[in-house]
Parts: C-alpha cells; sequence; structure tokens
C-alpha cells in the first residue's frame, strides 16, 4: 500500500508477535516504532507523532485514555478472539478492527486501507443512526441500547450497502447486483426489509415508489 508511506505506525507486542503484520508494516510505513510493553508504547505516543496503532494488547482503559487524548489515531487491535464485549468496546473507543490471530495479509491489508480512508477523510466508522441505534461499519455491528442486534448475512449486506448510500436512494437494480448478484426477488427483498424495520424502526428504511431504498439519517 503507496499510501502509507505518508504514515507513522505504532506496533505494540504482546509476545504473541505477527510476523507478517510486523514485516509489512515495517516495509510500508514511514516510520515504523515497535514497543514490547505499554509503558513504552505510551513513551513513544508522547514523543512522536503516530497515525496507526497496531497494538496485541486488548485493554479497554488504556486505548480510551488514548482515544481521549487523540481522536484522529486509528487503532487495529490483534486478539485471539473476539468476543461481543470486545466489539461493543470498539464502538465506543472508534476502533477500525478487531483482527482475529493469526493474522492473514489479506485482512491486514483491508484493514489498513479502512485506516487510511479514515484518516484522510477525518471520519469516524462509527456512525449515530438516531433512537439509541450505533453501527460500527468496519466491523459490521449494530448495537441497541449497549447490546448487538443480530443481522442475518443478507440483511446485514443490505445494511452495509445502505449505510454507504446513506441519504441517497438505491435502486432495486443495485440492491439486487450487490447483494443477491442477479437472483433477487421482490418477496426475498421485501422480507429483508420488514425484518430490518422490526430490529431497527420503521423510519429509517424509506421505500421510493418504483425506485429503491434509501437510508434517511438528515
Amino acid at each position: 500500500m503507496k499510501e502509507l508511506k505518508y504514515l507513522n505506525i505504532l506496533y505494540i507486542s504482546n509476545n504473541f508477535t505477527q510476523d507478517i503484520a510486523i514485516n509489512y508494516l515495517n516495509m510500508s510505513a514511514k516510520e515504523f516504532y515497535i514497543s514490547y510493553n505499554l509503558d513504552e508504547a505510551s513513551d513513544i505516543l508522547n514523543d512522536k507523532k503516530i497515525d496507526i496503532i497496531f497494538s496485541e494488547y486488548n485493554i479497554t482503559e488504556y486505548f480510551k485514555d488514548i482515544r481521549n487524548k487523540n481522536k484522529k489515531v486509528q487503532i487495529i487491535i490483534a486478539t485471539d478472539l473476539i468476543e461481543d464485549s470486545h466489539l461493543i468496546n470498539g464502538i465506543h473507543l472508534e476502533l477500525v478492527k478487531y483482527l482475529q490471530i493469526p493474522i492473514t495479509r489479506e485482512d491486514l491489508i483491508f484493514s489498513l486501507k479502512d485506516c487510511v480512508h479514515l484518516h484522510d477523510s477525518n471520519k469516524s466508522n462509527i456512525l449515530d443512526l438516531k433512537n439509541n441505534y450505533v453501527y460500527d461499519y468496519y466491523n459490521q455491528v449494530l448495537l441497541k441500547d449497549e447490546k448487538i442486534v443480530l443481522l442475518s448475512k443478507k440483511e446485514n449486506d443490505f445494511f452495509k450497502l445502505m449505510i454507504k448510500k446513506m441519504n441517497n436512494t438505491v435502486s432495486y437494480e443495485e440492491i439486487d447486483k450487490s447483494i443477491w448478484e442477479g437472483s433477487m426477488t421482490q418477496d426475498a427483498l421485501r422480507s429483508v426489509v420488514k425484518e430490518l424495520r422490526k430490529k431497527t424502526y420503521k423510519e429509517l428504511i424509506k421505500n421510493i415508489s418504483g425506485i429503491g431504498y434509501r437510508f434517511n439519517l438528515i
């Protein structure tokens, strides 16, 4: 990723070092720093301008403190187990991604692309959908009152597409192509929309008669 050559990256190791990640980040970043404990990481963060943190530590209070001091730094956490509590904490901390160990090169690059996009756009992947609903676009997690709302694969695919096109009408043809790969039926689409309205609220998903759907968040 050529975009990383403009960014400084800190890798925080916790004794289960991911060589794929270290080697890739070391070769790609403008400046690459590695620490072997949280105190050393804090010293680097206080002394250097860091754009992306890649951590093998998953300590909520530590990253809460970092987020309070720096709203723009992008954070990826590698962990051997991703639990619901992690995903909920990740939304509050505005983490970019949890990656499950062992990390693949493909997952690493996808997550780094998300980091670069958020860094350049100065936006968050956490979206307030009103009525106490919050959506983490990159981790694809929907929360209602601090609880995860379970979505089927089709519901999640539809939800993510509509979030991506938020406040714009998405045509039936585009929904069909993106989610059903050309095999969509009107009954199947209506079923997905009906279930999502039950799991969220009716006003979120607006039907544009004869054209498609849109998420209204303005």
